[in-house]
């Protein structure tokens, strides 16, 4: 009788034991791709690996990976080095086609798209107002084929050289052209803000989000003219990521109006052979919790999901967050 009843206690617990490691199994692990620690990204990275488990009741854990940054992500899920990560809308673009001379041709056709526009960061070219007013050049159209100009702007490895090497092709020119010309400078715009000051410079290129300190500093000590794009540029730099949006008057100061601008997006992205369950999942954690985490971080109180529909599809929707997306009525 001990004897039988030791073996169904055994097979009790062997069973409990099963029990108990399939619910451990059914934990799934994600990884996110940000940027050092420091960084915007790293720090909506942080948000996001805490609320997903929370908002799953930890079906899904979550790691991060503190690495990273706009042009490398893409690649990094691509090649499935991660599941999910930052970029912007315009990297994304860049990597998935291989344009630019960052990706040279190597093409990352994995990559979809979990969650669009973010983070709105605005292509904005400002000119020292006192310059414009004496010389005329108040388009670009003007400053690039002025004699004397000097336009500042980040210095490479930065996404800012390209976009503005697609505004000044747009334009008929291109960036070497006017680097040989002695009309372009780069430099931290942390720098710029002073030698516009010093009327060191007479144009600033920059892509920054709204209340974005230095671009706040130099408005607020330079009198400054914001300078339009043409329609033809903002057409040409809509095909490659950078669609046409619109800064909201005073968003700077000086800015009288509203601003029509080439706009980069942060988004979430992922790559296609990632499980529709698990991003279906990791959509409705974060867009649910919306709220959190625009109480967490003030630049995403723009974002809005519910418009996902009503955007031009930059990169293909991953299946999983189309599934959601489509639950919600925000798409077709």
């Amino acid at each position: 009788m001990f004897s039988k009843n030791l073996k169904t206690a055994i097979k009790t617990a062997a069973l409990c034991s099963s029990m108990v490691v399939g619910v451990a199994q059914a934990a799934s692990t994600a990884s996110i791709i940000s940027q050092p620690p420091g960084n915007g990204w790293y720090t909506y990275g942080t948000t996001f690996s805490q609320l997903i488990p929370k908002a799953t009741n930890d079906e899904y854990k979550i790691k991060l990976i503190p690495r990273g940054g706009g042009m490398t992500n893409p690649v990094v899920v691509n090649q499935e080095k991660a599941d999910f990560g930052f970029a912007t809308s315009n990297a994304a673009v860049w990597a998935r086609d291989g344009l630019t001379d960052i990706y040279k041709g190597r093409t990352n056709k994995e990559l979809r798209m979990v969650l669009d526009n973010v983070q709105q960061a605005y292509t904005i070219t400002v000119a020292r107002k006192a310059w414009v007013e004496q010389t005329g050049n108040d388009t670009w159209e003007k400053i690039i084929n002025a004699d004397k100009v000097i336009i500042a702007m980040k210095p490479t490895g930065s996404q800012v050289p390209i976009i503005a090497d697609y505004v000044f092709k747009s334009l008929g020119t291109d960036f070497n052209t006017l680097k040989e010309q002695g009309k372009i400078v780069q430099m931290g715009s942390g720098q710029a803000s002073q030698m516009m000051r010093d009327n060191a410079i007479d144009v600033y290129i920059d892509n920054v989000p709204a209340m974005h300190p230095n671009l706040t500093e130099m408005t607020l000590t330079s009198d400054v003219t914001y300078i339009p794009y043409p329609q033809k540029t903002l057409d040409e730099l809509a095909k490659v990521g950078l669609p046409t949006g619109t800064m909201p008057a005073k968003t700077y100061d000086g800015q009288s109006e509203d601003y029509v601008n080439p706009v980069s997006a942060t988004v979430f992205l992922t790559n296609s052979k990632v499980s529709d369950d698990v991003v279906y999942n990791v959509t409705k954690a974060l867009v649910e919790n919306q709220d959190d985490i625009k109480k967490a971080h003030s630049p995403l109180k723009f974002w809005h999901p519910e418009t996902i529909g009503s955007q031009e599809e930059l990169v293909e929707l991953h299946p999983g967050a189309a599934k959601y997306y489509r639950e919600q009525g925000w798409i077709k």
